[in-house]
């Protein structure tokens, strides 16, 4: 508790002064509230009488989980239960002041400390509060909130955004927005738990989830060898450790401090972002390096944790928004899903594993694990709702050998590969185009540090591996295991994410997927030869570099965009926040955003952004933390202009329309004009169809809103369409044609309109005839039929609508035009021949350093106070 309140202190004088942009309005005005929709609220406990209750006058009421308050009073301190059952107020936040808060009909709650499940808040005469037994207390228990001013504000990170993200239309239409493509939003639980500082969320909000970090580094941080020289190239070197509301040391060359705070992804969603791969990382053998740790370094164990975390965050979101999925995010597990949260305007999170032990898989030449163990974890995983995976991260395992670390940490690395594999790297010089990274070797200092590594792990000094002359290929590649893997993952039609693969494993695994035409592969973060992107493109998958300063990123998609793909093209970024890699500074060059600018659909101006005292500026700092990320979006649109802008914003769609071919929907493709429309339908289209069945059926359409279009071959029918029009719950109402060949009842589209005898007019150039199951509709214009369609009854029985329906199907179209790969001007020019490189093959010079350093301490037997624990 002492610690508590010293937290508190930090961040009370500023409470009053953060606004709370963007969290809903307090919920006091609704005329009879849920437990959910307190959120937020300034309120006044009372009795049923209207009597407040004593200490409860004017709270603010802070969602710590859903339906859990903090009762946060004037004072800035927390309406708070007694172990001897009085109530009174607190200091700072505990399981004491974290109230359970329950609907009791007729507009009244209960309210149960965590501190004492079975017990609830009562008020006695005079407003007195009390805990009694629930099952005992009655009436006494049934308080009510009644709407008050007055309330302190709780301190929170603030958005500096006005404005509200787009919705859609309808819910199954084609989605805009940007595509995060692998990020690590749990970042705080790898290592051994207290290697990073602060969290992405706490119950008791942004004092406790971003504190102080001299309770992991020291006094000054000069206790965290590893962690100073990842951020600062010195082991000792001193820096101010404050956390909210000064957050001095946030920059994006801090790797260990939290970058990925919810309000700041928050912000990045009001940029744009609408669709997210969250993966979480973990690496036992780095783990066990640190002495300071209170978990475990098992990945998987890493990886589950994880996930029920972002499900509690998730939680927590909805909280602050007023009830379960009312939050900016949501976790999907299929693409139809993730298409009804984007369209909600809301964002949808992918999950993904990034580990180096997949399901404990260790070892090369001796495996400890089977293909049994591996399906058992493979179901795992999906039943968790995982649906990307890579096979590993940096050591070769039982599924694939990896793609090198280049530069000195590639010799910490190593010996990490001997620990985990049992061996150390195997290569060869490489005698084809493309190559793995190339092996860091001869420099003395190196050696040495290799052989103490050796040393420690019982292996003669002088044994440290030699290896022949650059270019470097792995020896190892996919084995048996890893193409079963494979296999499994296109069966439960998941994400492919060959990333860190070496060449010859990332080569087998896309022939792998070239043989099934399977479309869900991405490689999102510059851990692959982009000589090797044409296939991913050609098999309708994705790849885009990860991140850099936005001049250096639009040179990038410059470089690397293809003038044509089979299937809609969309790029993304790869922040791997968390994932010890730096993150964009300002554009080089020279100029930058002003403030304010706009997100880029245009709904939402921006600020600059201020959490606590701390003012970020994007043009001078970069991307500091996530929600400047938002800010980055703005500079690649200055820069790359509206051709980047729009591939960005068909980020998302082109994300779920690969996760669509993946879980079995046919690719687009034109069908003969020889059918015609028959009562229920026209071939694949079938009116009563919900808009998923039609998808399965027909296959993914070229147009996707209240119409869906499909193309037809014949002379003439270029841009004519098949088309499937589908009321606002997704259901088809309607399916005619525009094409040339197309019947229906005998008349021909193109033919004089003196053929329709027997139909009668509808008005606005229509004419219709009624079936057993559906009404035939005809569109005439210029005395010829336009268009031929069979409607529902339903829609048949309403002129109006009818007539609408009408109207999108006859301005309807698709194209016949062939979608073979160009590539870029760039890839031309070279004849498509692989770089050789990855963009992120080499870690940054300072992580090298700090490894190396953390290696070389923990081999000299350094006390602990020395590793990181205080």
């Amino acid at each position: 508790m002492r610690r508590l309140r010293g937290r508190h202190r930090l961040w009370r004088p500023l409470a009053a002064a953060v606004a709370l942009a963007g969290i809903p309005a307090a919920a006091g005005a609704a005329d009879t509230p849920t437990r959910y929709s307190l959120a937020n609220g300034c309120y006044t406990l009372t009795r049923a009488d209207g009597q407040a209750v004593a200490g409860a006058e004017r709270v603010r009421m802070q969602a710590t989980a859903l339906g859990r308050y903090l009762l946060y009073r004037p004072d800035r301190t927390f309406l708070a239960a007694n172990d001897d059952g009085s109530v009174s107020p607190a200091g700072a936040p505990s399981p004491a002041a974290d109230w359970r808060v329950a609907e009791a009909g007729g507009g009244a709650f209960t309210l149960s400390p965590v501190s004492a499940g079975g017990r609830v808040l009562t008020a006695g005469t005079g407003g007195a509060g009390a805990l009694a037994d629930a099952a005992t207390a009655g009436d006494a228990a049934h308080l009510r909130f009644a709407p008050a001013d007055g309330c302190a504000v709780y301190p929170e990170a603030e958005l500096d955004a006005t404005g509200t993200p787009a919705k859609a239309d309808v819910s199954y239409g084609r989605v805009g927005g940007l595509l995060e493509g692998h990020m690590h939003w749990m970042t705080y639980q790898y290592f051994g738990g207290r290697f990073h500082c602060g969290r992405p969320w706490h119950p008791y909000g942004i004092p406790y989830a971003l504190p102080d970090c001299s309770s992991i580094e020291g006094p000054q941080g000069v206790a965290a060898p590893f962690q100073n020289f990842v951020n600062y190239g010195n082991p000792a070197q001193p820096h101010d450790t404050s956390g909210y509301p000064k957050l001095t040391e946030w920059k994006t060359t801090n790797l260990t401090y939290e970058g990925t705070y919810w309000r700041w992804i928050q912000r990045a969603w009001l940029g744009g972002l609408r669709l997210m791969v969250m993966s979480i990382n973990e690496n036992r053998i780095l783990c066990e390096l640190q002495a300071n740790r209170e978990t475990n370094c098992d990945e998987m164990t890493t990886v589950r944790r994880g996930f029920q975390a972002l499900h509690q965050l998730q939680d927590y979101v909805d909280a602050q928004a007023g009830g379960p999925g009312k939050g900016f995010f949501q976790i999907v597990t299929d693409p139809y899903e993730a298409r009804r949260v984007i369209n909600e305007g809301r964002m949808a999170v992918v999950l993904e594993i990034e580990v180096s032990e997949p399901f404990g898989c260790t070892g090369w030449d001796h495996p400890t694990c089977d293909q049994a163990q591996v399906d058992r974890g493979i179901d795992e995983m999906h039943r968790l709702g995982v649906r990307s995976m890579l096979l590993l991260n940096k050591f070769d395992n039982p599924l694939a050998g990896v793609r090198f670390d280049s530069g000195p940490v590639g010799v910490v690395i190593n010996g990490g590969n001997r620990e985990s594999a049992g061996s150390y790297w195997s290569a060869q010089t490489c005698t084809g185009p493309f190559a793995d990274n190339t092996i860091f070797t001869g420099e003395p200092q190196s050696s040495a540090l290799l052989d103490s590594v050796l040393g420690t792990a019982g292996v003669p000094s002088g044994a440290a591996p030699a290896y022949p002359p650059a270019p470097h290929c792995n020896t190892r590649g996919l084995t048996a295991l890893g193409r079963h893997v494979i296999e499994r993952m296109m069966d439960l039609h998941m994400i492919v994410n060959p990333d860190h693969m070496s060449q010859a494993g990332v080569d087998q695994t896309l022939s792998l997927l070239e043989a099934r035409r399977y479309s869900g592969v991405i490689s999102p973060h510059g851990w692959m030869d982009p000589g090797n992107w044409p296939r991913l493109w050609k098999l309708g998958g994705m790849a885009f570099p990860g991140h850099s300063d936005a001049t250096a990123y639009v040179k990038e998609w410059q470089q690397y965009r293809p003038q044509q793909t089979p299937y809609l093209l969309g790029w993304g970024y790869g922040a791997d926040l968390g994932g010890l890699s730096q993150q964009p500074a300002p554009a080089s060059g020279g100029g930058s955003i002003t403030y304010p600018f706009k997100s880029y659909d245009g709904r939402v101006t921006f600020e600059r952004q201020r959490t606590g005292s701390r003012t970020f500026d994007y043009p001078t700092e970069g991307v500091a933390q996530y929600g400047l990320y938002a800010d980055w979006f703005a500079d690649l649109r200055r820069i790359g202009g509206q051709p980047l802008a729009d591939d960005m914003w068909n980020g998302a769609e082109a994300y779920l329309e690969m996760w669509e071919r993946a879980d079995g929907i046919p690719a687009p493709s034109c069908t003969s004009p020889n059918s015609q429309v028959m009562s229920r339908g026209l071939g694949r289209l079938r009116l009563g169809d919900g808009w998923q069945a039609l998808l399965r059926r027909a296959g993914q359409p070229q147009e996707r809103t209240r119409v869906w279009t499909w193309c037809v071959r014949g002379a003439g029918n270029e841009r004519a369409a098949d088309v499937a029009e589908l009321d606002r719950s997704g259901t088809v109402e309607l399916v005619g044609s525009t094409a040339r060949g197309r019947t229906a009842g005998g008349v021909r589209v193109g033919a004089p309109a003196r053929a329709l005898s027997g139909t009668r007019a509808a008005g606005g150039g229509l004419r219709v005839r009624g079936t057993r199951r559906g009404t035939l509709v005809f569109a005439v214009q210029r005395g010829r039929v336009t268009a031929v369609a069979v409607a529902s009854r339903s829609l048949a029985r309403r002129p109006q609508a009818l007539s609408a329906a009408l109207r999108r199907l006859r301005g309807a179209t698709a194209s016949r035009a062939p979608r073979a790969f160009q590539p870029s001007a760039a890839q031309a020019a070279t004849r498509g021949r692989p770089t050789g490189r990855t963009l992120a093959g080499t870690a940054d010079p300072r992580v090298n350093a700090a490894l190396m350093l953390l290696c070389s301490l923990q081999m000299q037997g350094a006390s602990p106070g020395v590793l990181g624990t205080p």
